[in-house]
Formats: C-alpha cells, structure tokens, sequence
C-alpha cells in the first residue's frame, strides 16, 4: 500500500493528537476532591513559626493545583479549606480540630507541630472520624497511636527517641562520654519523652545527671527551677523547651552567674531562636533533623522567598508540612480515591524504593506516572522520607546549630550521620 504525502500527514497529526490526549484518558476513570485543613499556633507566641507552617502547606498545595491545572485534569480537585488556631493549647487545638473535621469535612489536617495538642487532636477527634493527620511533632507516643492498619498519624519528623540518642552522642563527643549534665525540659509529651530518651542514652554511655528539672513553662517565674539547674557542679546542660518559653527560664539562669550558654545544648525546637524573634545565646548548640536533605531544598526555599509573604520567616523545618501535600496527594492519586484510610494505605508506596525518583519540581511527570501504574518514590525538599508501616518517617541525617552574637542567625556547624 502506498501512502501520498497529505495521507502521511494527516496520520502523523493523528499521532500526535493521541499523544497529547493520553493523559487525560489515563485520569478517565480519576475522579476526586481531595481537602486539607491545617491546624497550627498562628497566634501567640509560637505565631511566627505557625504562619510560616500555614504558609508552606498552602504553597505546596498551590503547586500541586497548578500542575493539575497544566495537565488538563479536570476530575480531580483540591483545597486548602481553612487554617484553625490551635493557640499552643490542646483543648484550643481539638476545638480548632472539630471544626476542620465536623464542618469543613476536610481528609487530611497538616499539624500541629506540638506533639500534646497532635496527640489530644488524634485520640479526640481525627482518628475516631477517620481523618488523616500530618503531625510536626516529635514525641516517639505518637506513632503507638497507630493501633490499626494503615497508620493514620504519620510524622514526617524524625521521632525524638532517635534525636535524644543523637544528643547523647553529640554531648559525649564535646564533654566525654561519663561527663555530668543537668537536664530541664518542660512537662509536657515533647520535653517529657525526649528527657527520658536522652537520659537513658545517656546514662547507659557512662555518664550522669546530677540534676533533671521538668517545669510548667506558664509558671510566672522560673528562679527556683534556675537555682536547681546549675546546682551539683555539672559539665554541661541539655535544655528542651521551645524559643518563646525558654528565654523565662534563661533570664534567671544567667543571673546566678553559674550558667554557660557555650556548654549547653538544646532540642529541635531551640536551634533557631533569633529567626523566630526570640534571643540567641552566643555557643549554645541544638540539633534538628537535617530537613535540607533533599535535592529539591534548595528550589523550594528560592520558592518560598518568592511567593511567600516577606514578613514571614523561613524556616528549614517548612520542608516538612510542603512535602505533607505533595505526599497525601500522590497517595490519593495512586489510590483513586480521597478517602483517608484508601490515603494512607499508600503513603509507603509513595515515598519507598523501589520506584522511580521525583521531587516536587518534577511533579507533572510524577503525576503521569502514577496514572500510567508505574511506581514512584517521591523525594522530599526534606529528603527521601521513607515512612515505615508504623507512621514515621525514617531519617539519620542531623543538624548542629549554633547561635550566634548580636541576635544574628543560628547556623549549621556539623552535619552528622547517627549511627546507634
């Protein structure tokens, strides 16, 4: 059979069209309203950290509506539908929570990052409605939340029983490992659970804890607490508290005379105080989950300068609720479905080996591959993820921040790999 040139172009424009048209006819039978509600301090003290939290969930989801939009997907939608104030307290915080999911009728809530108000918004109110939960917090409790399968708390944070263990290891390569460190920590399920971790880390290296001091952080003052602390000639101090909080606590500390910042170490949440507005405190160190560890950071921290109002500061750690979006809709697209527990039964094949690479900026092809069946492995701007069947994420890269003089900037000094 032999073909003219008109003929030839006419089935090579015939091609071409099918080529075009095959991802709409992929997403044929894809069809879903996928909703988001985040929950998070935007008042108060832990305010800016809150909005810059607000912000990077809104900015991923904002990333994902584009790419829906340029692909031509019309059956699939998504929203962020509101943004509720926990106010740093967890009756506020179920409160805010009811609302999201009782009214809203929202799939997936992004936050809190305090682990008792995650862990108050779980047992009250996500879990029993069958709604997913994407927690800042840190408190290895949380994850035995999940006491059915598929996990519905997932916790893109490394959990504190591997950040106590990496302080423990940091400390005794800066004291030695049968030095005397005092340890304060405020009494709640973060600083509670992450002072036992290290403590028993610790103390099982050789070293002791002449004195562990938990305080309520809403005390009016902290002068007896202080007293305690530099008490019983220690080496050194591990402190876990939050910024706004731990400055009560440091004022007194400094007035004894006794307490050095340079020998004292802090937990995730005291690495970048000056950023957050609080005080710096020259050679004090924490450490944080490196949340820098994917090849994508660095675009997204240029996108969240870009996009973002400028009054709100960026954060390494905002990596954290962005990858939340893009994790909890590529699941739902695997799925076919916004159903949460269809959701989180493939967050594991989402964001595991074996499958091909995507981060973010790769989102468009990631999208086509999930709907020609193929597997993915998404890789967040804060690393590859990971999350194991238990809800957490699996990590071993850590930050070692320093504050600096003049209130300027806490910066990574040493990056380290644990090994337990």
């Amino acid at each position: 059979m032999r073909f003219n040139r008109s003929t030839i172009r006419g089935l090579l424009g015939s091609i071409a069209l099918i080529a075009t048209l095959a991802p709409a006819l992929a997403a044929d039978d894809v069809s879903f309203d996928l909703k988001y509600g985040v929950l998070v301090s935007l008042t108060g003290e832990s305010a800016p950290a809150g909005q810059a939290w607000n912000a990077a969930t809104k900015l991923g989801i904002d990333q994902i509506k584009a790419s829906i939009d340029r692909l031509g997907l019309e059956g699939i939608t998504l929203e962020l539908t509101d943004s509720q104030d926990s106010q740093g307290s967890p009756a506020a915080g179920v409160e805010g929570a009811q609302k999201l999911v009782q009214i809203d009728n929202v799939d997936v809530i992004v936050g809190d990052f305090y682990s008792s108000i995650t862990s108050a918004v779980a047992t009250a109110v996500t879990m029993p409605n069958g709604k997913l939960i994407f927690t800042g917090g840190t408190s290895p409790a949380l994850s035995k939340l999940n006491t059915s399968t598929p996990a519905m708390l997932w916790q893109p944070v490394p959990a504190d029983d591997l950040q106590g263990k990496v302080l423990a290891q940091i400390i005794a390569k800066e004291f030695g490992a049968n030095a005397k460190i005092n340890v304060a920590a405020r009494n709640d399920a973060y600083g509670t659970a992450l002072a036992e971790v290290f403590t028993t880390a610790w103390k099982a290296g050789g070293g002791t804890v002449p004195k562990e001091v938990l305080y309520n952080p809403e005390q009016p003052t902290l002068d007896t607490e202080a007293q305690q602390l530099v008490d019983g000639a220690p080496d050194g101090w591990l402190f876990i508290d939050f910024c706004p909080t731990f400055e009560k606590l440091a004022l007194p500390l400094g007035r004894t005379g006794k307490w050095d910042p340079a020998k004292s170490f802090g937990a995730d949440s005291l690495a970048q105080c000056a950023r957050q507005g609080g005080k710096s405190y020259p050679g004090f160190r924490a450490t944080q989950a490196s949340a820098a560890g994917g090849t994508s950071f660095g675009a997204f921290q240029k996108l969240f300068a870009e996009k973002v109002d400028k009054g709100i500061p960026f954060e390494s750690t905002m990596a954290q609720p962005f990858d939340s979006t893009f994790v909890v809709f590529l699941a739902a697209l695997e799925a076919k479905s916004s159903d949460p527990t269809e959701i989180a039964n493939h967050v594991q094949n989402v964001t595991n080996d074996p499958g091909t690479p995507y981060t973010y900026e790769q989102i468009d092809d990631a999208i086509k591959a999930v709907l020609k069946g193929e597997k993915i492995h998404y890789m967040g701007a804060s690393g590859p993820l990971n999350f194991g069947p238990d809800g957490r994420v699996n990590a071993s890269l850590f930050d070692v921040w320093q504050h600096q003089p003049d209130n300027a900037p806490a910066t990574v000094i040493e990056t380290i790999a644990f090994k337990p």
